[in-house]
């Protein structure tokens, strides 16, 4: 189902489940029952930068719902996330528990097919939506873009990196409980999850904010196991922190190819 390329889409500010979003629709399909994806924002980056695919999203038929995360946006209580980064993981924990009750408000209210709903993110939305994938086996296809399917690893190894005067004043009871939370979302823990449902992974191979490594060690591990016989793996040689427009129309031809079949 694809609708008209010139047929006019809304984006709507809204909340959903109380949850503050944007809400990217076509504008003839604004009570219709459609498939959905959930599309999640990067650390510090407003809910607007993801509407990059969400348009390409809309005329491939779909409603596409852009969260507003912890302490983004309308849900800051003032911290300052820049000299805040220990809130990092909090945030990506909040979402994936967030995302079920979206689910549930969408299909609740009649607009969102409850067996064609997708999930993607970009950066710490990538995180996002491997942890989602990892938790929620009704999700039919993922999307992380310059994420990573090994965030405890990755949690490990900023923790590791820190200068050894700020490490010792992390409280130990609050790594411990950090770490517990992270893994039980870590898609490289529960690998099972995937069951072989599409997931598309792209990262830059230079990408010094969230390195390579994570996604090319997943890949080397598991590759083979069949609970990733959906998963296709993208990479720029080379590439950065960045998603490539030809990424993003990938990604959304993804989606479309396995959620509209």
């Amino acid at each position: 189902m694809t609708s008209n390329q010139f047929e006019d889409v809304v984006v709507r500010t809204t909340k959903i489940a109380d949850l503050p979003v944007l809400h990217v629709f076509a504008a003839s399909q604004a009570q219709t029952e459609l498939p959905t994806i959930i599309d999640y924002h990067g650390w510090t980056t407003q809910t607007s930068s993801e509407l990059v695919a969400s348009y390409d999203l809309v005329r491939q038929g779909f409603r596409v719902i852009l969260p507003t995360a912890y302490l983004h946006g309308s849900r800051n209580d003032g911290t300052d996330l820049d000299r805040h980064p220990e809130h990092f993981w909090s945030i990506v924990g909040h979402s994936v528990a967030e995302f079920p009750q979206l689910v549930d408000a969408l299909v609740t209210a009649g607009i969102s097919n409850p067996e064609k709903i997708g999930v993607m993110g970009t950066s710490m939305g990538g995180i996002t939506a491997a942890g989602i994938m990892a938790t929620q086996p009704t999700v039919k296809a993922g999307v992380s873009l310059i994420g990573s399917p090994e965030p405890l690893a990755f949690a490990k190894d900023q923790v590791a990196k820190l200068p050894a005067a700020l490490a010792a004043k992390l409280p130990e009871q609050l790594l411990t409980a950090t770490y517990e939370q992270i893994s039980r979302f870590d898609l490289a823990q529960h690998v099972d999850q995937l069951a072989g449902r599409p997931m598309f992974f792209f990262n830059g191979t230079a990408d010094q904010m969230v390195p390579y490594q994570y996604v090319a060690d997943f890949e080397q591990r598991f590759a083979n196991q069949p609970a990733l016989a959906g998963t296709v793996f993208k990479h720029a040689d080379g590439g950065v922190h960045h998603v490539p427009h030809r990424m993003h129309e990938a990604a959304v031809k993804f989606l479309a190819t396995h959620i509209n079949e």
